[in-house]
């Protein structure tokens, strides 16, 4: 259907795609990365955003199944998201983080209408992700690193990047460790000046933000079950 016939005006249906490209780009031959840089920037905005869309899902189907002109639902009724005093729309809301607790407020909100009409506790469904919330939202608030090269957040900036300054030293010795050890080999870039000196060493990272990426996956994964069940508990009468 399209998604002004859905009851969460197609924000789980939209996840489920961005999810599902995830999926499919962080496996097989694109595991290791993509482009010339084998950057997986993509792969982990992809899982960012569907979790950014499995959120605002939730929020529309509490703040439309709980309104009081329920079963009608006016397709042009969003919820507002509490962010720093102010109530701001949610399609102008990035933050995970402020989703997240907007989602606790309207549960809270509506616990004694939930528990009459609910087969689920959806009060403890998300318990345990408030880590996960942290570490996504401390390194990303507004939803652009991992679509930008560089933002206003150098330090992270440095962290997601695929290639990480190393010394000279070190990637001589990276390298023949894994020819000892029979590993796979690793991608160093070396960089020249006009006298033909190595000045500087770069060396391929197969994991940047590795904890951040799992975190996304796991999220994801917890997000994705929560908004189709509250979808098929709450979207009848």
């Amino acid at each position: 259907m399209p998604p002004d016939r859905h009851f969460d005006s197609g924000f789980g249906a939209t996840a489920d795609s961005f999810h599902s490209a995830a999926e499919v780009l962080d496996s097989g031959e694109h595991k290791c990365g993509l482009g010339l840089s084998s950057s997986k920037l993509p792969v982990m905005y992809l899982y960012r955003h569907a979790n950014e869309l499995y959120l605002k899902s939730i929020l529309t189907i509490l703040h439309r199944r709980f309104s009081s002109g329920f079963p009608q639902v006016r397709q042009n009724d969003f919820p507002l998201i509490a962010v720093n005093g102010k109530s701001l729309p949610v399609f102008t809301v990035h933050s995970i983080s402020h989703l997240y607790r907007q989602i606790h407020t309207l549960l809270e909100a509506n616990s004694k209408q939930i528990r009459s009409i609910g087969k689920t506790d959806w009060s403890t469904v998300l318990n345990g992700v408030d880590e996960l919330i942290k570490l996504i939202d401390d390194t990303d608030k507004t939803s652009t690193i991992f679509r930008y090269p560089m933002t206003r957040d150098p330090l992270n900036d440095a962290k997601k990047s695929s290639f990480k300054p190393i010394s000279q030293d070190a990637a001589v010795a990276e390298a023949h460790c894994r020819t000892n050890q029979k590993m796979p080999g690793v991608k160093i870039l070396a960089l020249k000046n006009e006298h033909d000196e190595i000045t500087e060493t770069f060396i391929h990272d197969e994991n940047p933000m590795a904890e951040v990426a799992e975190a996304l996956k796991q999220l994801v994964g917890v997000l994705s079950c929560t908004q189709f069940g509250m979808l098929r508990e709450f979207m009848n009468p």
